[in-house]
């Protein structure tokens, strides 16, 4: 059969199978391993509900879309007369063509299926009851079963069924004639790059040149991965090529002819090209890639040079070639290499798409899947090997090299032998894995980063990347480009928190270097953890020895574990040296270790004198230090960093020290240090950290002379009373922490001559008592101009007051110096309002106001201006609450249970404010219940219990009473939560609806309703428009079978609602029940609104600059192709989850699908929707498919399923499939909430498009809804969103899920803060 009568058909295989049987174990397992080697395969999705079109659609597959069809026998498939009807189709079609029929007897044998015994007896007995009057059709299906029987086919036997599937895929490939690659038949965690990949490929595949690394550690997979992506690519090509281990091949003799050869060999479908040198090799290549689209992968290259000998430069590669490059080295291609590699047309469209794809990790579910597969032939483990099989897998660390072949050597081994194995591993590592692994160590160019690779293996993995280097660079090291390369390799990763990170396995092939360095281990250069204790008890260490870091206590504590006993060790409590104290450790153990520069002696006591110690070092950390003082004879002449955290030290040394190169000095947790060290001697002093020496009385007036000082942690120190006036000449520090300084009640005027302080923490100090610090915070007062805090420097960008116990009479009113800062935080202080000086502070960010319980009102700030901003973006009169917490100008008022108002925000006031007349225009109510009730605040998590309170916020006012009825001034009524009606028509041409007043009449539904706030919906169905609202508050009622009203006083604008306009309004109850619900609507001549906030008039002088960096940095990036990425930290509660795929975001979402109201397709109770596409009447850029889909849990113990959701454009016969595996469903919340949003580009969709979204899942589809939207869709406010790009629906949507969930976790963390201090 040849390749271009295969590519003539759309699909390769089609897949008969009995669904129950095997749909989500063998033949789920054989489509993927098909798939992945790029065979196309046909399977049908649809068990439950099959028409006419879906009968039609598998007879077109069989009849004329495929080329093979694999029948899968199993012990149900003769009880499904569809399998049956299918089966006879496939034999009639194998008759009149040169349709490939093979059988697979997966758990039954040939001649049940021939003489229809056992199972297939059964099912046919039945068949003859049900078809009594179709005997002719019954004959068929047996007549077919004997035939297909008698057809070679495959049988399982005893064999693994992930052999079986490997020799089947072999078989198909023979009978196809395929040239594809192997892959192993089962790939874990691989789909969502492959997808990624992919999706590169196709970006303007036609007309562009594109070139990519797939990067990632030895053994991660990405070789898999290029593997499996050439096999799904290489049809849309017309040359495509494999290179396989280029950086060991081109180090042979001949071994870059030899790949020339291979190169040109395929791309010319195997014509051989005599090739004399390298230099003739690349002219050849030249003449064969330029005139046809070509896929080109070389794997494992680790330098460029070689591509540039392989093929040379300035390649004329034609428009659509992509070449995908698999490399260790994540920092292997860079704009210089492509203009040089290209021609000058190519590299510029090649620099637009070059790409980045990093292979992570397998998580522990993945892992496990992939080691089980190993090492017992299918994904269950025995219940007697689990726990061994757990840690097997948290040693490999997701490293599917290592998964494969662990799995593999203890397949079919004892409990016994895998214990064993495990106890070995911990101390000495697999070699064939170390051996993949140590090529990336060999790779690096000299031996300065194979040093500084293992001094980091060995001591500074979990350290921050700025300390590290500070050590490192005083040990000669040139350490911030060592770094660099090492995170190249990928052997070193630095993390968010700018930790240096490894992979175990890689910490292990580094220490295992260092291992086989000798025998003996006092000649190993680095020594750790146990061997280090070995050297120092034994006096056995030598000259080589550079590096010794021992953690006596750690040490004790592991062997503890390993013999089951328990140590405990009180945090600084002398019970952590008892057993250090029977060790017999003495100094001349390190006489003979002349070269080491890194030393660590956590919990060690050592006896002797220190005048043989080594005087080299260059780090001494030593916790616990058990001396008062240093040893006078201990020289440290050369240290750069001294950390004795924990120690006993009275003082750090009796006379001043000289230590020139000293950098940081840590002397946290000295509980016993009474004074600080004289710093004279300290020229190069960075950082000084004293935290928690709760004895310290006095800092030493040489602080002053530490010119290169720049932070100073003073945090805790509840002894110290002040500090020298000399502090002020610390003219680099830029963070000073003297909060927990509960007694320091003197802080120098001097403060202010620090032009470099950036940070001060000044958290419950004592400065507000003392007449000292009065002095200090109000330095100037005078009649009219209030106080100053003229002290403190310009130079500030956050300043922290919690809990100084400040009062509006030490408060000043001119903040005028400070008009750099960025946050301040004056929490937990009895401040009664703010100053009006604040609103100069443009620069401030984060305004923090956590429990002033005293604060009544915040006037309106620069800091408050992105709440404005989000109020265009969301529309008038939505939600409050969440945009009060949105972007990075954050304003954080939980705990302030008086604050009544916040300008241009909100307003509440006492219903006896109000007069009865008002009360009747705004409620349309003649009387209002003055009964007491509690009313919640969402805004700051706090509960008054008062007469009704009037809301005024976002233009709409409300309130809370006590009732059960709606009134009788409101015209429709309904005991649903939505009501539908139209508008009536006006009798005066200029008469507009002005309002809407609105009466709910509610209970609680569930204790949960101070979590999520209630909305209200006004949706004009005729004019497309939806306005919504959440009120920031919410009354309470006393118990769940008493009510209250909700009444609303709604103003619109002017043309938003017309006579003859179909208007719904719905609430949205959350943890509410909804007994009632009451609405009408008035209408006056040109109506002013006497509650609307003037920030909702126009959105002309808006500035976008803070919503920027909030989309960017906080919140959204854009993907090079627009798909809009959320990325959400773990919260304390775990109710919520949002996940990112490429090109899709899903996301749990607890919310009531009434809150979507406006989604086009709708279906309850049924597993697809259809919808046409809009006609689109802006410029189309691109467009979005938003789904949501309500899922019901079978039982309360569902702990992950696998929802795969179809979507079919039906005019253009196109369709995208996608299914994710979600793990750890909250066992109580059995209702599940999943949005997804699809990106389409180009001609993907068109307006008049047909297009259907099926649900595929374990779980019951209770609901399922979408709808579509154009991007660049420009709202109420053109001006505005002109400057958003991107800015969609969907968009608006996934920002309004993040901001709940962030102003959720505030809300808990401010609780749980809150428990913490009572």
């Amino acid at each position: 059969m040849a390749v271009s009568e295969i590519s003539r058909c759309t699909y390769h295989v089609f897949l008969s199978f009995r669904g129950e049987d095997t749909r989500k174990s063998f033949t789920g397992h054989l489509y993927t391993a098909l798939v992945h080697l790029g065979i196309q395969t046909f399977r049908d999705d649809e068990e439950i509900e099959r028409g006419n079109n879906i009968k039609d659609e598998i007879e077109k597959a069989i009849l004329h879309d495929s080329k093979i069809s694999i029948v899968v026998f199993s012990k149900n498939y003769a009880a499904s007369t569809w399998c049956l009807n299918e089966l006879v189709m496939i034999l009639e079609h194998k008759k009149s063509s040169k349709h490939i029929v093979l059988p697979v007897f997966y758990d039954v044998d040939p001649s049940q299926v021939k003489n229809q015994t056992g199972s297939y007896a059964e099912a046919f007995t039945q068949h003859e009851q049900n078809f009594k009057s179709e005997t002719n059709m019954v004959q068929r299906w047996r007549n077919a079963l004997k035939e297909v029987a008698a057809i070679g086919g495959m049988v399982l036997q005893d064999r693994h069924e992930s052999q079986f599937i490997q020799d089947i895929v072999k078989e198909v490939q023979n009978k196809l004639h395929l040239i594809s690659l192997y892959v192993p038949p089962y790939l874990v965690g691989i789909d969502s790059l492959v997808t990624q990949i992919n999706q590169w490929l196709e970006q303007d595949g036609a007309n562009k040149v594109g070139i990519a690394t797939i990067c990632g550690i030895g053994g991660i997979g990405k070789t898999t991965i290029a593997k499996v992506v050439y096999n799904q690519n290489i049809p849309r090509f017309e040359g495509y090529s494999f290179l396989a281990d280029v950086r060991e091949t081109s180090q042979d003799c001949n071994g870059l002819v030899r790949l020339q050869s291979q190169l040109l060999s395929d791309i010319l479908k195997g014509k051989s090209h005599k090739i004399y040198n390298i230099d003739n090799g690349i002219n050849k290549i030249k003449e064969v890639v330029c005139c046809r689209r070509v896929l080109l992968v070389l794997d494992d290259v680790d330098e460029l040079e070689k591509i540039r000998k392989l093929m040379g430069t300035q390649i004329p590669f034609h428009l659509g070639s992509k070449i995908i490059i698999t490399s260790r080295n994540r920092c292997l291609l860079n704009a210089h290499f492509i203009s040089q590699m290209f021609d000058s047309e190519a590299s510029t469209s090649c620099g637009g798409l070059s790409k980045l794809f990093e292979v992570k990790e397998l998580a522990s579910s993945e892992s496990l899947q992939l080691f089980n597969w190993y090492a017992f032939g299918h994904n269950s483990v025995p219940e007697s090997s689990m726990a061994y099989a757990k840690s097997l897998v948290k040693h490999c660390g997701g490293l599917p090299l290592a998964l494969q072949v662990l799995g593999s050597s203890l397949s079919s081994k004892s409990v016994s032998s895998w214990k064993s194995a495990l106890e070995k591993l911990e101390e000495i590592p697999d070699s064939k894995i170390q051996k993949i692994l140590r090529i990336s160590y060999d790779s690096l160019e000299d031996n300065h980063d194979k040093n500084l690779f293992l001094d980091i293996v060995c001591l500074f993995i979990g350290k921050d990347r700025d300390y590290t280097t500070t050590i490192l660079d005083g040990c000669d090291f040139y350490t911030t480009i060592g770094i660099e390369n090492l995170v190249g390799m990928s052997l070193l990763i630095i993390n968010e928190k700018n930790k240096l990170m490894m992979h175990q396995m890689i910490r292990d092939m580094g220490r295992e270097i260092i291992r086989q360095e000798s025998c003996d281990i006092g000649k190993r250069s680095r020594l750790w953890h146990k061997n280090a204790f070995d050297v120092v008890r034994e006096k056995i260490g030598s000259r080589t020895v550079k590096c010794l870091t021992l953690d006596l206590k750690g040490l004790l504590e592991d062997k503890a574990k390993r013999t089951n006993t328990t140590l405990h060790f009180p945090k600084n409590s002398k019970s952590q040296f008892l057993m250090a104290n029977d060790v017999d450790m003495e100094t001349q153990a390190f006489a003979k270790m002349k070269r080491l520069k890194l030393l660590q002696l956590d919990y060690v006591r050592l006896k002797g004198d220190f005048k043989d110690f080594p005087k080299r070092l260059r780090w001494l950390r030593w916790h616990g230090f058990c001396m008062q003082s240093f040893p006078v004879d201990f020289d440290i002449n050369e240290l750069v960093v001294l950390d004795m955290r924990n120690s006993k030290l009275k003082q750090v040394w009796k006379d001043t020290e000289c230590l020139p190169n000293l950098k940081i000095l840590n002397l946290n947790h000295s509980h016993s240090l009474l004074k600080t060290p004289s710093f004279s001697g300290l020229p190069s002093l960075e950082k000084l950290m004293l935290k928690d020496c709760i004895n310290l009385v006095e800092v030493d007036q040489s602080i002053g002379e530490l010119k290169m000082l720049t932070f100073l942690n003073l945090k805790d120190c509840t002894s110290l009373r002040k500090l020298p006036r000399t502090i002020g000449s610390l003219i680099s520090l830029e963070e000073l922490i003297l909060s927990g300084c509960s007694r320091l009640d003197d802080v120098p005027r001097e403060l202010h001559n620090m032009e470099s302080l950036k940070v001060l923490n000044l958290d419950e100090t004592a400065i507000y008592q003392s007449r000292l610090g009065l002095q200090w915070l109000l330095l100037k007062r005078s009649k009219g101009l209030g106080f100053s805090w003229a002290s403190l420097p310009g130079s500030l960008v956050k300043l922290s007051l919690e809990s100084c116990k400040l009062s509006n009479d030490v408060m000043p009113n001119d903040l005028c110096n400070l008009a750099s800062l960025k946050s301040l935080n004056l929490s937990r202080n009895p401040i009664r309002y703010l100053p009006e000086s604040l609103k100069y502070l443009t620069e401030l960010d984060q305004l923090l106001l956590t429990s002033c319980t005293e604060l009544q009102m915040i006037p309106k700030l620069p800091v408050l201006l992105d709440v404005f901003e989000c109020n265009f973006i969301f529309g008038v009169n939505s939600s409050l609450l969440p945009r009060f917490f949105s972007s990075t100008r954050c304003v954080n008022i939980f705990g302030c249970e008086k604050l009544t108002e916040v300008e241009d925000l909100f307003k509440v006031e006492p219903i006896e404010n109000f007069g009865a007349e008002e009360i009747r225009r705004l409620f349309n109510v003649d009387s209002i219940n003055r009964n007491r009730l509690q009313l919640y605040s969402y805004l700051t998590d706090s509960i008054m219990l008062a007469t009704p309170q009037v809301l005024q916020e976002c233009g709409i006012t409300s309130t809370f009473v006590v009732g059960s009825e709606v009134p009788i001034g409101f015209k429709h009524r309904t005991n649903e939560h939505r009501i539908s009606f139209f508008l009536p028509t006006p009798s005066h041409p200029d008469e507009k609806i002005h309002r809407f007043s609105l009466c709910i009449v509610f209970s609680l539904a569930s204790d949960q309703m101070l979590e999520l706030l209630p909305g209200v919906h006004i949706f004009n169905e005729t004019k497309r428009i939806m306005q919504r609202y959440r009120s920031s508050f919410i009354g309470i009622p006393q118990t769940n079978d008493n009510t209250m009203l909700w009444l609303i006083h709604w103003p619109v604008t002017d043309c938003q609602f017309e006579g003859g306009d179909l208007v719904s309004c719905m609430v949205v109850p959350m943890h509410l029940s909804i007994r009632k619900f009451g609405v009408t609507c008035e209408s006056e001549h040109n109506i002013g609104y006497e509650y609307d906030f003037s920030h909702l008039s126009t959105g002309d002088e808006v500035s976008t600059r803070n919503i920027k960096i909030d989309l960017t940095k906080f919140l959204l990036s854009l993907e090079s192709y627009g798909n809009v990425k959320v990325q959400l930290c773990s919260y304390i509660e775990e109710s919520k989850v949002v996940l990112y795929d490429y090109g899709i975001i899903t996301t749990f979402d607890p919310l009531p699908f009434d809150y979507h109201g406006h989604y086009f397709g709708h279906q309850a109770g049924k597993t697809e929707v259809s919808i046409s596409v809009p006609p689109n009447s802006s410029r189309k850029i691109s467009c979005f498919l938003n789904s949501i889909i309500i899922f019901s849990a079978k039982n309360d113990k569902t702990y992950g399923f696998l929802p795969c959701l179809e979507i079919v454009n039906e005019t253009k016969g196109t369709k995208w499939t996608y299914s994710k595996h979600f793990m750890g469903i909250p066992e109580t919340k059995n209702t599940l909430y999943w949005t997804t949003c699809w990106n389409f580009r180009g001609d993907e969709l068109e307006a008049g498009d047909h297009v259907s979204l099926r649900v595929l899942s374990d779980l019951s589809v209770l609901e399922i809804g979408i709808d579509l939207v154009y991007d660049y869709e420009l709202d109420d406010n053109p001006n505005f969103f002109s400057q958003l790009p991107r800015m969609s629906k969907c968009f608006k949507y996934l920002l309004g899920i993040f901001v709940y969930i962030s102003s959720k976790s505030e809300k808990d963390l401010y609780r749980l803060q809150s428990l913490v201090k009572c």
